[in-house]
């Protein structure tokens, strides 16, 4: 007898609907929601203003996308963490809360099994493959080097180094103005579905870590999002990052190292979207969210 369909509250770490669409957590919730939802599951997803409320409180799990601030735990259902940044700021009493702890990194996951009796299990980032797949080159945001990225205040490292390798990528986020030639910065905000377009229509993409999430092996969910676009990308080193995508990220460490690894993708085009299309190989098949969905949902039944 197939079992009822479990009824999912997900709170993100966006603090009000106003705001949410700048988020990514919630658009990554949106994505593994529509996965549960094919898969026959009731799924309310929630901005963490509205944790609290009663709609999220009736479901029988709460899945709490783990951003800077804890979600406290509600009696009467089951209460999931799935830890996708901001490793640092997880404690022991959290931990101890939940009956269930994700985690999108197997060195940090190791590391909280350590800590705690909760069973803790990996559950890696992912892309929705419905919406980020290949498009045609739009030229309105066709460059040789691309990147999406938000500032936080800080000149993120890849931009550092890119300038550094005496490069010209055009960058797409907000918070640059101050940091870089105005003539870089294509736009202050893209909409999470042009992301496809923009970067399908890119040569090389590049990408970067947070320091502690490099540190704790948490490879960006921007990777996933690029190779499945079929578009080449360039990132900063994450352990585990070969082998998860059989190569298909080009790994720097220094400027200059960079700038010989765009030189290479810029010259070869065609075997550079070859070895993107290995890497979409690999994503559509082990890390889509409907792969997450089935995951989580194994692990509740």
């Amino acid at each position: 007898r197939a079992c009822p369909p479990l009824r999912l509250a997900v709170t993100v770490a966006a603090p009000s609907a106003k705001v949410a669409e700048g988020w990514g957590d919630w658009h990554l919730a949106r994505a593994l929601a529509g996965s549960l939802r094919r898969q026959g599951q009731e799924v309310r997803v929630q901005t963490a203003d509205q944790a609290d409320d009663l709609p999220g409180r009736s479901c029988d799990v709460h899945l709490v996308l783990r951003g800077l601030q804890p979600v406290r735990r509600t009696t009467g259902q089951r209460h999931v963490l799935w830890i996708i940044s901001h490793p640092e700021t997880i404690g022991d009493e959290e931990l101890h809360a939940a009956d269930l702890v994700l985690v999108a990194s197997p060195r940090f996951a190791a590391h909280l099994q350590e800590r705690t009796d909760t069973p803790v299990e990996v559950m890696l980032q992912a892309t929705d493959h419905r919406r980020f797949r290949p498009q045609p080159v739009d030229l309105a945001h066709r460059h040789d080097v691309t990147i999406v990225a938000k500032t936080r205040d800080v000149l993120r490292p890849v931009v550092g180094d890119a300038l550094a390798a005496g490069l010209r990528p055009r960058i797409y986020g907000g918070g640059w103005r101050g940091f870089v030639d105005r003539e870089l910065v294509v736009a202050d905000h893209i909409d999470n579905a042009l992301l496809p377009v923009v970067y399908s229509s890119a040569s090389v993409v590049l990408n970067d870590h947070w320091g502690m999430m490099r540190a704790w092996g948490f490879v960006s969910n921007r990777l996933f999002d690029v190779l499945a676009c079929g578009a080449p990308v360039i990132s900063d080193h994450v352990d585990g990052v070969d082998e998860l995508f059989d190569g298909a990220v080009l790994v720097y460490s220094t400027p200059s190292e960079l700038r010989d690894l765009v030189e290479q993708v810029l010259a070869d085009p065609v075997g550079a979207r070859e070895r993107a299309e290995r890497g979409r190989t690999v994503v559509l098949a082990h890390h889509t969210f409907d792969q997450r969905a089935r995951q989580l949902i194994d692990s509740l039944v």
